[in-house]
């Protein structure tokens, strides 16, 4: 996260056409920068990130948003919602800004740059077709601090296939009233596309398994049926869960 705000040219000019090509349907759109720490060194890394989340609070211009998430396996990611390419020239221009103000041999001095393995940066748009809200559902809910990521991986030419049948997945959730819902996303920048993401809240790991074996198991042939469908549409798949965490987050009131 230290350096979001010297994002070069370059990488603005190579961003797919596509991002620009749906804006025109006002999507949800999330730029997502991913910082990956080597375990030795998460404990020095918390506590930078902590004074650093603490100048950002004091500092942060109106309107500045975004929420972060941990794991071992996904390292830190923060996520900042946008409606399109416009908000994320804003959004640079907001850091640089407020980077201006704190004073960038401040900035500096605060970085724990020395302790980020690897970085990413990659857009997602929404997809509500393909997600599923259930009376009630919200992403942020304060009991459900953790998030269950499915990493759909379809194969290349069959994404029209693969999103009717996540859109069936959907008919059959709410045709018997489940009670859990996910949002899903496609991710329009990366090394490995086509890829739609699913995210679940959840109160823990463990009971996001149980619940899920729960809805298997009520479902039957239906649920088989679908999940063989949408296994053989798709070339791999991946799941991991990451702590929501507001601590590092700067998030509206």
């Amino acid at each position: 996260m230290r350096r979001w705000m010297v994002l070069p040219l370059a990488f603005l000019m190579a961003a797919p056409a596509s991002l620009a090509a749906q804006e025109g349907d006002s999507p949800t759109w999330w730029a997502v920068f991913t910082e990956q720490v080597a375990p030795e060194n998460v404990a020095a890394f918390e506590e930078a990130s902590a004074k650093m989340h603490e100048v950002i609070v004091a500092n942060a211009p109106e309107g500045m948003v975004y929420y972060t998430h941990a794991s071992p396996e996904m390292g830190y990611s923060y996520g900042i919602p946008m409606s399109g390419m416009a908000d994320f020239m804003d959004m640079n221009a907001q850091w640089m800004g407020m980077v201006d103000q704190i004073g960038w041999e401040n900035w500096e001095a605060m970085s724990a740059d020395h302790l980020v393995e690897n970085r990413t940066m990659n857009f997602y748009v929404e997809l509500p077709d393909l997600s599923y809200h259930p009376a009630g559902y919200a992403e942020s809910l304060a009991d459900k601090p953790v998030r269950h990521f499915d990493w759909l991986y379809p194969k290349p030419g069959m994404e029209t296939e693969f999103n009717e049948v996540m859109m069936e997945w959907v008919a059959l959730y709410e045709e018997m009233g489940i009670e859990s819902g996910w949002t899903a996303y496609q991710a329009v920048s990366g090394d490995d596309l086509p890829l739609i993401v699913l995210i679940t809240p959840a109160t823990s790991a463990s009971a996001y398994y149980l619940m899920s074996e729960e809805i298997d198991a009520s479902m039957g042939e239906k649920g088989q049926d679908l999940m063989m469908r949408s296994m053989a549409l798709m070339r791999k798949f991946e799941h991991e869960e990451a702590q929501f965490r507001p601590d590092l987050s700067v998030m509206p009131e």
